[in-house]
């Protein structure tokens, strides 16, 4: 190597601190990420920076070698803690370009107007882009393992806590220590929401997580959303008040036709997204259970039926044993209708018979009729109560959303 550029080099190396401290002040006008990293990160950047620049001037323009293994081991763990702390890859990166940029236009000028010095630093870059091309690939490679790597252990601790949610054990301080683990704010309102059943929907393409929590967190415009998968299904926590609009357009678009969600009451702490989670699988089963088109379920709707246990087989036999034929596929459905206006309006027969568009005296008429061949006097208080339970279970079953 000639001298004069031996010596250039030298020169640019003395001043290596100098450097790191212009490309810092560069990258922190550029970058919005850096601009918040408390003093000691800085410190650790500039540490970086430092290294990387005396592979530049002791590597690649003095002895002018390609990098080895050795040389890149620093940088594969910088890339490794810049993932880990979440560092942008691009915002990572540029850091390096901007690096080398500013190194390179301090050798330029520092050649001055010599044109053999100038030529002899010309002839260097080759060397400078092939090493900076080894260096980039390193960073990324070793940055995005980083990084699946964590995405997939988060995963996995996202799944343990709505599954600990769910579990009737579960020890209070375990979820509130999982909680911060995983930057969930509990003494924000949440609710839990179950979308089911978890699978592979029609079309065939495995649907996971963060494939849920994606398309909820666009439908919610843009809101924290954490999901995990559970037996029951995807357990996701939503910020209060999400659009059932919202989770029925995702369900189906996710899981299909037969995708249905259960949602819980909003709750704070670690108690409450219990409860909330209790709740929201109730929802779900029942839901699972119901005829007809809804794909939402909130628990505060079907709370009525899951207090008569509206999806068990004791409750149908309930209402076989109150309705009797009157729940038979031929019966006549004008005495239903009777019966469900009856009791949708404390049995006055007057509020009743204008629901119906019929005559006080039909209506009067129609219940004696119930009364002979069903053995139902609606007189009887305690038989309104079965009546009206009864009514419950069948129009939860039929899917027909009438309430009695």
């Amino acid at each position: 190597m000639p001298d004069e550029l031996h010596d250039l080099i030298q020169r640019a190396y003395r001043t290596r601190r100098t450097r790191a401290r212009i490309i810092v002040e560069d990258c922190l006008d550029r970058l919005p990420h850096y601009r918040n990293l408390p003093d000691p990160l800085l410190a650790e950047v500039g540490e970086s920076i430092l290294h990387h620049l005396a592979l530049l001037y002791r590597v690649t323009l003095e002895v002018g070698r390609p990098l080895t293994q050795g040389d890149l081991e620093y940088s594969r763990g910088i890339a490794r803690k810049r993932a880990a702390q979440g560092v942008p890859l691009g915002e990572f990166l540029t850091f390096f370009l901007v690096g080398l940029t500013r190194a390179w236009e301090h050798l330029i000028a520092s050649a001055g107007d010599d044109p053999d010095l100038r030529d002899q630093l010309l002839e260097r870059v080759s060397a400078v882009i092939s090493n900076q091309t080894q260096l980039m690939t390193a960073l990324t490679e070793v940055y995005v393992e980083e990084r699946e790597r964590r995405s997939r252990f988060r995963e996995l601790d996202v799944d343990d806590f709505v599954q600990l949610l769910l579990a009737p054990e579960a020890v209070p301080n375990v979820l509130e220590v999982r909680a911060a683990a995983l930057g969930i704010a509990l003494d924000a309102p949440r609710a839990v929401a179950i979308l089911g059943p978890a699978g592979t929907p029609a079309g065939g393409a495995l649907v996971g997580p963060e494939d849920v929590r994606r398309r909820l967190a666009a439908r919610l415009l843009g809101a924290e959303v954490h999901v995990g998968r559970s037996r029951e299904g995807f357990v996701a926590l939503l910020p209060e008040g999400a659009e059932p609009k919202a989770l029925a357009a995702t369900v189906e678009g996710l899981l299909g036709d037969g995708g249905r969600v259960g949602v819980g009451s909003p709750a704070r702490d670690v108690d409450g997204l219990r409860r909330s989670a209790r709740e929201a699988l109730r929802a779900l089963r029942i839901g699972a259970s119901l005829r007809g088109g809804q794909r939402v379920y909130a628990y505060s709707e079907v709370a009525v039926l899951d207090l008569i246990g509206a999806d068990s087989a004791g409750a149908e036999q309930f209402m076989h044993g109150v309705l009797g034929a009157l729940t038979a596929p031929g019966a006549s459905r004008s005495y239903l209708e009777t019966l469900r206006q009856l009791a949708a309006h404390n049995y006055s027969v007057k509020l009743a018979a204008a629901a119906l568009s019929v005559h006080p005296h039909t209506l009067s008429y129609r219940a004696r009729q119930i009364r002979r061949r069903f053995g139902l006097d609606l007189d009887d208080p305690e038989t309104r109560l079965r009546v009206q339970l009864a009514l419950r279970i069948l129009d939860a079953r039929e899917g027909t959303g009438a309430r009695g």
